[in-house]
């Protein structure tokens, strides 16, 4: 099997308001799929978290490496990409796009054998999860209403983000993560996402331990990108003083590929 053709579309339309120093517009486009076509009839599809304008010109520079190469070998063609164009940017546009061919692989060779991918990749661990309601943040009147009609869709856990959330004051914050726990019940879980990943985001290590300890007193299972992604140093503080387990890493770009370890 080879792989033929790759193309890409980008979605746009219907982006939710968040709370973006810069809000999307419903032309604006910031997720494209990514459709890799096959000799055999088969085709994969993936997706990419980017424009796809730079999708497409990533399709351009990649198209000598991945044309003619087996998708049935997603790690072995992967690794190739990176390693041919990691010296152009690492973590940006090419690697995006690698990413998105790569799940568009590992789906034709799911296809192709007739087996889930969660299998090909190690296995399945938990025929069970639990799904999780995920909500901007508004002030927290309004917030409480939405949280109540999705508590009675049967929703257990759910997670809050953006908005206002550090942007304006502690006092706020406060207000906001207790108006969302008195509307879910005591019983379920609730996360909050600070969205540090905006532009021009200005809390830094103390903000985020001063909030971390406010999160606990309301239950608070996880606490999201508090910090700006590349700030390790602080994440690393952070762990060390949060009393709740803190999450991110969603756009932390890597440093280099497998093959230069």
């Amino acid at each position: 099997m080879r792989i033929v053709k790759v193309n890409a579309a980008g979605l746009r339309g219907c982006t939710p308001e968040g709370g973006w120093a810069n809000e999307l517009k419903p032309q604006d486009c910031v997720h494209t799929l990514v459709a890799v076509l096959t000799d055999e009839g088969i085709t994969g599809w993936g997706s990419v978290f980017t424009n796809d304008g730079l999708v497409q010109a990533a399709l351009q520079v990649l198209e000598p490496l991945y044309l003619g190469e087996n998708p049935l070998e997603p790690e072995r063609v992967s690794e190739k990409l990176h390693a041919n164009t990691f010296w152009m940017g690492r973590g940006g546009t090419l690697t995006h796009t690698i990413s998105g061919i790569d799940i568009a692989m590992w789906d034709i060779l799911g296809k192709a054998t007739g087996q889930p991918v969660g299998r090909l990749l190690g296995g399945c661990y938990r025929d069970r999860v639990l799904p999780y309601a995920s909500v901007l943040m508004r002030e927290p009147k309004a917030l409480a209403e939405q949280l109540i009609e999705i508590r009675e869709q049967g929703f257990r856990a759910f997670k809050i983000g953006w908005g206002p959330f550090g942007r304006q004051s502690d006092a706020v914050d406060e207000r906001i993560v207790q108006a969302a726990r008195e509307s879910v019940g005591p019983e379920a879980l609730l996360m909050v996402d600070a969205g540090a990943s905006d532009a021009f985001w200005h809390q830094r290590f103390k903000w985020a331990a001063r909030t971390a300890r406010m999160l606990t007193e309301f239950d608070v299972y996880w606490f999201e990108e508090p910090l700006p992604p590349d700030n390790l140093p602080d994440y690393v503080l952070l762990r060390q003083n949060s009393p709740l387990p803190i999450a991110g890493g969603e756009v932390l770009r890597p440093v280099a590929p497998r093959s230069c370890f």
